[in-house]
């Protein structure tokens, strides 16, 4: 370090130290973390997607523009249980034990709840909560213990019999679960004490209900399209198929009374009259309910702004993962491509964020845990295998931050198989192992995608020559991953002996 460098930091570290003793140290921020389920970037007017124009989300919006927005936030296993509880433990879903969406998390778990009680914070969560056993470190708790209802919901709270005590709220999930969200702050106990509020909307998974007050949103319109929503259900050059729009046709036209009105009526059109008719209702639904969620996060930052609280509270928007809005001809989630993959993430901190950041890092689902833990300047557990990411949104990034990361979806179905594979800023190279059990040999079952001349993800590219020397590097830096993770058992085999 140069002389001058030198000076500069210990005149700063000591106008700190001369402040902090007048002022004393100041109290670790209130973090309020708002989760919605499945709503994916596109979805997002910040994001600018073909929806951006559509997509009401001008309160979620005000965290990008007064705070910072992530580009590439991914999550390590794109479907809700394990998300959920790599996000709680900082851990990949082979180390807490939540891999599929039956599992669940042991309440024995360490979780960043607990740390953050240690560290003197009041904790809660409400909401959906989708882990199945009761929750543990927070101080308070009221949610869904399943997917629960979008009208009407029953909720669970501390205190009461956790298998049979739920109690009906009147309203949309969306406004009942700001609403009791709303209640908890307003009723602390200990004001000066900093909280950490976790509030997971219900919203926007299927079958997408909206309140009223949203009913003639986009009528009369006709949104627009993803340009490959036409593509054909199994792609030649794809080893997976995944969900086309054509099982949610199905879905509409088999039970109608499931999905919100207007039913859906394809009498007499065409194939490609039907699955374009298919997403404007699919697409409709999704973003009315996405107005919901957009309504009651604008309660919940009024709040924080009227109680004084705005400059004193990280506050953060995301989802458990990204979703399928008809791109490749598919909804649902669960793949590594990027619209199932990338979640979106806004922070606001006006301490210590600046207005209109962006940030390029590849940031993961395992980190947020130990992003909760710095800031309130608690040690993570050696047990978390993520990383505080609170200097990269200050724009000190440092040197060693990943390049790269690991991704692993562990349930198989034929059309949906088990599958790992590793994204870089540039490329991305999945084993779809789980295709192997379908009749694929092991080398038909890789996919590579280059991310700069193909971004959507159209053209599987793992046979050009040109790109044999990347892919050969690509499988080096994935096993060394899997290594480092301690991810090297066959999943094959850990299917086989499950399945006994």
């Amino acid at each position: 370090m140069h002389r001058r460098q030198f000076l500069k930091l210990a005149g700063a570290t000591a106008a700190a130290a001369v402040l902090q003793l007048k002022c004393g140290p100041r109290k670790p921020p209130n973090i309020l973390f708002i989760m919605s389920d499945d709503h994916t970037h596109q979805a997002f007017g910040c994001y600018g997607s073909r929806l951006s124009e559509y997509a009401p989300t001008a309160n979620i919006d005000r965290l990008a523009q007064e705070g910072a927005l992530l580009k590439n936030c991914f999550c390590t296993n794109s479907i809700c249980v394990p998300s959920r509880a790599t996000i709680l433990t900082g851990q990949y879903s082979h180390m807490n034990g939540a891999k599929r969406l039956s599992d669940h998390l042991d309440p024995e778990t360490d979780n960043a709840a607990k740390h953050l009680q240690a560290a003197g914070y009041q904790t809660a969560v409400i909401g959906k909560w989708h882990l199945k056993k009761q929750p543990a470190g927070f101080d308070y708790y009221n949610v869904l213990r399943g997917q629960g209802r979008y009208n009407d919901p029953v909720l669970y709270e501390t205190g009461a019999d956790w298998e049979k005590g739920g109690v009906v709220y009147n309203g949309h999930s969306s406004d009942v679960i700001a609403d009791q969200a709303l209640k908890w702050l307003r009723s602390r106990d200990n004001s000066e004490q900093p909280f950490c509020l976790m509030c997971h909307f219900k919203s926007v998974h299927a079958p997408f209900y909206w309140p009223e007050r949203h009913e003639s949103l986009y009528e009369n319109q006709q949104l627009p399209e993803p340009e490959d929503l036409h593509w054909p259900e199994s792609p030649k050059n794809k080893v997976f198929q995944g969900w086309p729009l054509k099982i949610m046709t199905e879905r509409y036209l088999t039970n109608p009374d499931f999905y919100p009105p207007p039913k859906l009526d394809v009498h007499g059109l065409s194939p490609k009259e039907t699955r374009k008719k298919t997403y404007q209702k699919f697409i409709k639904d999704y973003l009315r309910t996405v107005a919901a969620i957009n309504d009651n996060v604008g309660r919940l930052l009024d709040y924080l702004e009227e109680s004084g609280q705005q400059k004193e509270t990280v506050v953060i928007y995301t989802a458990d993962q990204g979703y399928f809005l008809g791109e490749h001809n598919l909804f649902d989630k669960r793949f590594m491509l990027e619209e199932s993959l990338r979640m979106p993430f806004l922070i606001r901190y006006p301490r210590e964020i600046k207005k209109g950041t962006v940030v390029d890092d590849i940031i993961l689902n395992t980190d947020f845990a130990e992003l909760f833990l710095d800031y309130a300047n608690a040690e993570p557990p050696a047990s978390m295998q993520g990383r505080s990411f609170r200097q990269n949104l200050r724009g000190r990034t440092s040197d060693d931050w990943r390049d790269s990361m690991y991704y692993h979806y562990w349930t198989h179905q034929d059309r949906r198989p088990s599958h790992y594979g590793i994204r870089t800023k540039r490329y991305k190279l999945i084993y779809y192992y789980g295709a192997i059990r379908m009749g694929h040999a092991p080398e038909e079952c890789w996919e590579f995608y280059d991310l700069k001349t193909d971004p959507h993800e159209r053209i599987n590219q793992y046979e050009k020559p040109e790109y044999q020397s990347v892919i050969a590097d690509l499988k080096l830096q994935l096993q060394s991953l899997r290594r480092e993770l301690n991810d090297t058992r066959d999943p094959l085999q850990e299917e086989s002996e499950q399945n006994d």
